[in-house]
């Protein structure tokens, strides 16, 4: 068994948003092809005899582009037995995913065609908006196709199964009853937890990858909605996601001014955000940001002397900062401290406070209509061409014509 493969290949689909998993020969994970969607309309045997079905079809080097009845896709890939472990068939299954989404009309459509009460269309609804949208599948075939080929040592080709074979359970003897009040839940509320906690963990050791297949897992728990608007919902969880993700970044040690600017900027996307499909992407740069926070803003690597300049800058940065003062106030040399600050940072001092102070000044432009000589006051210049020198060395551009700029792109 080499898992290195099959994680990467887990991975690497996760980063689109799409789960996959090797099935148990006990069937015991089938409810992760979609969510236990399938779990709670239909038999257990019902679901056996499907599988039972599609592999039939799976053979070595073939991989399969299944589209459900509901209109969900899917690919099934034979794995070599020698990746497997002793409890899990040869099977890959990669979904579900839409290529398109499907229209509320249409929703209504498949529910009466396969007698689902309409007192399950909210969570139907719920689930569907789950999935994740692929807008060019033809790349994801491609991706999906040297992916399997390369990790698996097999010569894969796509096959599509024949429309007269996709058999659909459709009968009410198939049909589990289904109460009025049912609601679907697709998992523990401890599995939830457990799926937010980790992705928690990898936001504050700032590994995006890890942080987002979290995430993707964790959207796909159904959750009962808190409002009858869809939009509403999405929004109200993403800023909850937007809390959660700042305390993992906060918990790396990333400073409250880092923290504050990527709150604040998400919180108001979230709230201008007009669609669904925009939300998702909003929520995948928030975990990124939050991660690249993490990451590159992070304390916890600092001594206690570079952590304490660092904090002292980024509340003082007004101030005339220079070497000189840090390393009175410290008492220590001031080759020792450009030497360790260097070391611990990557960059100089002098450079650092520039950093900072370009950035506010950068926050200023595009946030209000000050002279430029305002600006560089407010950012601890009080020479302004100083000022104009470091701002065109960092952006190339003078900050009249930055301005100018801005003016421009809201005309």
């Amino acid at each position: 068994m080499n898992c290195n493969h099959l994680h990467i290949f887990q991975k690497t689909l996760a980063s689109t948003g799409i789960n996959a998993i090797l099935l148990k020969k006990d069937l015991s994970n089938l409810s992760a092809l979609d969510t236990a969607l399938r779990m709670e309309l239909y038999n257990r045997e019902i679901l056996e005899q499907s599988i039972a079905f599609l592999k039939h079809w799976l053979i070595p080097e073939r991989i399969i582009r299944y589209v459900d009845k509901f209109r969900l896709n899917y690919f099934l890939i034979y794995v070599p037995e020698k990746y497997c472990k002793e409890d899990e068939f040869p099977y890959f299954v990669a979904g579900p995913f839409f290529y398109e989404r499907i229209a509320t009309d249409n929703i209504h459509q498949l529910m009466r065609e396969y007698d689902i009460p309409n007192t399950l269309f909210p969570d139907i609804l719920t689930f569907f908006n789950t999935i994740p949208e692929i807008g060019n599948i033809n790349s994801l075939e491609s991706m999906v196709l040297t992916l399997s080929t390369e990790l698996f040592e097999q010569n894969y080709h796509i096959s599509y199964l024949p429309k007269n074979e996709l058999r659909l359970v459709k009968s009410q003897e198939e049909l589990k009853k289904v109460q009025e009040q049912t609601s679907i839940t697709s998992t523990s509320i401890e599995e939830r937890y457990n799926v937010e906690n980790q992705m928690l963990d990898a936001i504050t050791v700032g590994d995006f990858q890890e942080a987002y297949a979290a995430h993707q897992k964790f959207t796909s728990f159904y959750i009962h909605p808190r409002t009858e608007d869809l939009l509403r919902n999405k929004q109200n969880f993403q800023v909850i996601l937007n809390t959660i993700a700042r305390k993992a970044a906060e918990r790396a040690g990333v400073h409250p001014l880092y923290l504050d600017d990527v709150s604040t900027k998400f919180a108001v996307k979230i709230n201008h955000a007009k669609t669904t499909d925009e939300l998702d992407k909003i929520a995948r740069d928030l975990v990124y940001q939050y991660c690249l926070l993490a990451k590159n803003h992070s304390l916890q690597r600092y001594s206690p002397v570079v952590k304490n300049i660092i904090s002292y800058i980024d509340f003082h940065f007004m101030e005339d900062l220079s070497l000189s003062y840090f390393a009175d106030m410290f008492n220590i040399t001031k080759t020792y401290l450009s030497s360790l600050f260097k070391k611990e940072t990557g960059s100089t001092l002098t450079d650092f406070i520039h950093q900072i102070r370009m950035r506010r000044a950068i926050t200023l432009m595009n946030s209000s209509t000050l002279p430029v000589t305002e600006i560089a006051e407010a950012c601890g210049y009080h020479d302004i061409s100083y000022f104009i020198r470091i701002f065109k060395k960092n952006y190339k551009i003078s900050p009249k014509q930055y301005q100018k700029n801005i003016q421009k792109t809201l005309a």
